[in-house]
């Protein structure tokens, strides 16, 4: 019975060893500070940013209620108990919160229903070659032609040149200054 204890001490030594040995050739640690990839021998890729956020925040509570107010009309005629629960909106159903979460909101009334309904998704992206924002954007670009829309307008570019709607505003003191005299 003794000798048996002995082999498979052994046997988890020699494991041990194997896999020690194993995982010293696969890749060199990069002391030499060249930057070398191993198994291809060329240099790695440049790493991308992380992402800038790693949770993402409860949605139902995201929305202020005056604005549900305004936005679901019908929940103004309804109890105050029933105006409540509305105003909690239900939260959508999701198995990681970390990476996507939503609620939605329903009033009945007389004249229609109004609906309205949050989806947050956070995007990570797997190329350690491609920032998290940068995957987000094609993801958003992909959603946005599939949907039939025209691409939003870079939010940093300014107002577009072109003709002027509307009144002009005038350059100057709103008051009409009095000459001094």
């Amino acid at each position: 019975m003794q000798r048996r204890a002995y082999a498979s001490g052994l046997a988890a030594l020699l494991a041990a060893l194997s896999a020690t040995a194993l995982a010293g050739c696969s890749s060199g640690s990069g002391t030499d500070g060249s930057g070398l990839d191993a198994k291809t021998g060329t240099a790695a890729g440049p790493i991308a940013q992380p992402g800038r956020y790693r949770t993402l925040f409860e949605p139902c509570g995201s929305v202020p209620r005056a604005t549900l107010r305004e936005m679901l009309p019908a929940v103004t005629a309804l109890p105050a108990e029933q105006r409540d629960r509305v105003l909690r909106g239900t939260a959508a159903v999701t198995y990681d919160t970390d990476r996507r979460v939503g609620c939605a909101w329903k009033a009945d009334g007389p004249d229609a229903i109004h609906h309205l309904t949050l989806d947050f998704e956070r995007v990570v992206s797997y190329d350690p070659s491609v920032s998290d924002e940068t995957r987000a954007q094609e993801v958003y670009t992909t959603k946005e032609s599939a949907a039939g829309l025209a691409p939003a307008a870079d939010p940093g570019a300014g107002t577009p040149p072109g003709p002027a709607t509307g009144t002009p505003t005038p350059v100057g003191p709103a008051v009409p200054v009095k000459p001094a005299g």
